[in-house]
């Protein structure tokens, strides 16, 4: 991975780090559901515009369906999860929480019957006790409500799960930024109900409204332009490497900008789940299945 591409990594990292903090700002005075629905939007509208720059096809009208589906459980339903969950819970265990993605889709493809490795099986293990660190022992009161935000955003983490495998099933060939643009388009749908009913009842103040244009534009839209770029020039596995760097780049503006409280507790949890992530990667010696390697005629 040379220095430019490394360079972009961080730099969505940070991006989406910083996206949590940005919820925390916008969801009490917006609501969860008008936040939600500004981010989708937004980026719904932005991400168009870049495909026609680079003249590139969106397949709505042979793929809406699609686009709906995928879109609402991969964005419509996790945003509004999230933001429900920054109600309640800081921004730093919201990143955490997020991190559980690659747990859920190890769990995902054991039910469909495949018997995950030592590795994997061991992430899960570790990511669960992430998890239950972080609740018991972390700074958030153990209070009924902040227990449906936990698992809200569980359930979000559930839902990207889920819709990684639908897009690998409905979408093959298609160029991944159209995927992009065709599910926020779907998702923004059902979800500019939930934005009108959600209306907040007072003009929300310049940090609010500021929060929700840089969730949907920076932190949407060209996080995900910059994730293809990434995608395209370094290739899948060391691209889901921005895993690793989303939380702490998360507990890091929290604890700058919202004064959030880095205790034991949340570096604990965060260095579990960073940890089983790293398993479910296969990429921590002596978990890792041994590559066979095919003997050449030369040799």
């Amino acid at each position: 991975m040379n220095a430019s591409v490394l360079a972009q990594l961080v730099v969505l990292g940070a991006i989406w780090g910083a996206s949590f903090l940005f919820q925390r700002i916008a969801v009490p005075e917006v609501g969860a559901g008008m936040t939600a629905a500004v981010r989708v939007i937004s980026a719904a509208l932005v991400l168009p515009l870049v495909l026609l720059v680079l003249r590139k096809r969106l397949p709505w009208k042979e793929r809406w369906r699609d686009f709906v589906y995928v879109g609402f459980v991969a964005a419509g339903l996790p945003f509004i999860f999230f933001a429900f969950g920054a109600y309640y819970l800081p921004a730093g265990y919201l990143a955490v929480l997020n991190s559980t993605v690659p747990l859920f889709t190890v769990l995902l493809t054991w039910f469909a019957g495949t018997r995950p490795s030592l590795s994997k099986f061991a992430g899960v293990v570790v990511g669960i006790l992430g998890v239950f660190t972080l609740a018991r022992f972390g700074t958030v009161a153990f209070t009924w409500q902040a227990a449906i935000a936990f698992a809200l955003v569980l359930g979000a983490a559930v839902c990207y799960a889920i819709a990684a495998r639908a897009a690998q099933q409905r979408f093959p060939g298609v160029d991944p930024l159209a995927v992009a643009a065709g599910n926020m388009i779907g998702a923004s749908l059902p979800l500019i109900p939930v934005a009108a009913w959600n209306f907040p009842a007072h003009w929300p103040s310049t940090a609010a409204i500021g929060s929700l244009l840089v969730l949907g534009i920076v932190c949407t839209a060209i996080a995900y332009i910059l994730f293809y770029r990434i995608l395209a020039a370094a290739g899948s596995e060391r691209t889901v490497t921005v895993t690793f760097l989303i939380p702490v780049f998360a507990l890091i503006w929290a604890g700058l900008f919202l004064h959030e409280p880095i205790t034991w507790a949340a570096i604990a949890g965060c260095a579990l789940v960073l940890f089983a992530v790293a398993l479910i990667f296969e990429r921590v010696p002596g978990f890792a299945p041994r590559r066979a390697v095919v003997a050449t005629p030369s040799e």
